[in-house]
């Protein structure tokens, strides 16, 4: 906690050491540099004063209080260095930790890395043979397929031929069929004019028979008119 009061003693030795180091000694960086205690209106009062003091003549001789609030006010920088070092170091540590964490695991992450890659590696040359030979295996199947289409197309070929072999068969058997039975009623009427000629033949053989009957009598009758002896009368028959 802040003190209430500053002496002049103390205001010097803080602008003493920011001189020192090379700072601009204000009201505000001389406030900060004794722990931010005392007023501004007090620190302003005892500057000027130091001020016209120090434009007199020769400065005084620096007193025991003095040098003791200077070796305070040394150790007390001395101590904060120090925490800012130790934080700092902690800080460094911490991130040191943390990289080497990070690297440690960037390392186990390489490593699962290459080992997958090489796993990739080999795996993709096995695939590329697999593929390889199964893309000889396509291109015969090709081949044979083509072979294959070829052949169906020649066996289309040749069952559009036979298929046109058939319906001019069929036509020719439909032809042939009606052929036939033009010739079949041909034939029929052919057998009934047949039968009607047989039957006037019939007719006509038995008159004709009739006629060399009456023929034979009669000459037989003349033969034995010729011959002196009386003829049988001639006989009728049918």
């Amino acid at each position: 906690m802040a003190r209430s009061g500053v002496s002049k003693a103390e205001v010097q030795a803080a602008r003493l050491a920011l001189i020192a180091r090379g700072e601009n000694p204000s009201i505000d960086a001389v406030r900060i540099e004794m722990g931010n205690t005392g007023s501004k209106t007090t620190i302003h009062r005892f500057m000027r004063e130091l001020d016209e003091h120090d434009t007199g003549a020769s400065p005084p001789q620096i007193d025991d209080e003095l040098l003791a609030l200077v070796s305070r006010l040394a150790s007390r920088l001395r101590e904060q260095a120090q925490e800012h070092i130790d934080e700092a170091q902690a800080r460094l540590d911490a991130e040191k930790k943390a990289l080497q964490d990070t690297l440690q695991q960037t390392q186990r992450q390489l490593a699962d890395l290459i080992e997958r890659h090489a796993l990739q590696t080999t795996k993709l040359g096995t695939q590329t043979a697999t593929l390889l030979s199964t893309q000889h295996e396509l291109q015969t199947e090709q081949k044979h397929n083509a072979r294959l289409v070829q052949a169906a197309k020649d066996v289309e070929s040749r069952l559009q031929d036979k298929d046109e072999q058939i319906r001019s068969l069929k036509e020719q058997h439909l032809q042939s069929h009606t052929q036939c039975a033009l010739l079949q009623e041909r034939l029929n009427n052919a057998i009934k004019e047949s039968e009607k000629i047989q039957e006037r033949l019939t007719e006509r053989d038995q008159q004709n028979r009739v006629l060399e009957l009456i023929l034979i009598k009669t000459e037989v009758a003349l033969e034995n008119v010729r011959a002196g002896q009386p003829a049988a009368p001639p006989s009728r028959e049918g």
